[in-house]
């Protein structure tokens, strides 16, 4: 199934591994669970009930607890064995049940602090749209856009994990959407911020989108959609396989598996490689 959008992760997923996107966006294989995902879910959660409350002293322990655990729940009905998912932190203490519950509050509160100094325009803004050059709609949804104290009008991104992003393409494509779509914001040119809200991450510095080429990206987007109209599904081992959610679909991540050999079909539906 030829996808009829893409999105910044899609384009991420597609140049870091074809067969990683093939896997959980053309053959929708069940991915690996994970900790830091409900983690981040919850987070993301609590600050839009946040803003459109202010109700800072009803988002107490419990509260974060009813965000978390209903996640939680969930995916152990897909995999019981919760010290199978995926999880930060060392190997022999990681973040997982009541530690990644202590993290969903410590980033909340962090965030709550980090909203001290941003007048909200827009939460989950839909800034979904079209890059020129590329044949299909970039969907996209930004978590704040707003005016901060310091930096002007700014697009930000909540990251709850340790590290900030490996690039700026999310910043960047979110920006050259609100550049060449009709989405009338108050400002043309915005500063990009990683919203560093673990304790234990290093603060991130804004990102300057000014110079950010929405033609160029739009051909970066078309070159992805290209390949994956041409089925192109070859494998990209890297140190990066240890944290993909598709590796137990995968041949050749997980071998010769009952799994794998059900989902990874990538040979008989795509190119020789």
């Amino acid at each position: 199934m030829i996808p009829e959008h893409l999105s910044y992760s899609a384009l991420s997923r597609y140049e870091e591994c074809p067969r990683s996107f093939y896997l959980g966006r053309v053959k929708n294989a069940e991915p690996k669970q994970t900790w830091f995902f409900p983690i981040g879910t919850a987070v993301h959660n609590m600050v839009e009930d946040y803003i459109s409350t202010k109700d800072v002293e009803n988002m107490d322990i419990a509260a974060a607890e009813h965000y978390f655990y209903p996640l939680v729940e969930k995916q152990l009905k897909i995999d019981p064995d919760d010290v199978n998912w995926l999880a930060g932190g060392p190997v022999d203490d990681p973040i997982i049940r009541s530690k990644a519950l202590d993290q969903v509050k410590a980033c909340f509160e962090a965030a709550v602090k980090y909203l001290e100094d941003i007048d909200v325009w827009e939460v989950e803004y839909d800034a979904t749209g079209n890059l020129p050059g590329c044949e299909v709609p970039i969907k996209a949804f930004i978590d704040i856009v707003g005016e901060h104290k310091k930096h002007g009008p700014v697009i930000v991104d909540w990251k709850t994990g340790k590290q900030k992003p490996k690039n700026n393409l999310q910043l960047e494509t979110y920006q050259a959407l609100l550049k060449t779509s009709d989405h009338q914001m108050d400002s043309d040119q915005f500063t990009g911020l990683w919203a560093m809200l673990n304790p234990e991450a290093a603060n991130a510095r804004k990102v300057d989108l000014s110079q950010v080429d929405a033609a160029a990206l739009g051909l970066r987007y078309q070159a992805a959609y290209d390949a994956i109209k041409e089925k192109k599904w070859q494998a990209k081992q890297s140190f990066g396989c240890r944290f993909c959610t598709m590796a137990p679909n995968c041949l050749i991540e997980a071998g010769p598996t009952v799994r794998a050999k059900y989902y990874d079909k990538s040979e008989e539906e795509g190119l020789p490689f």
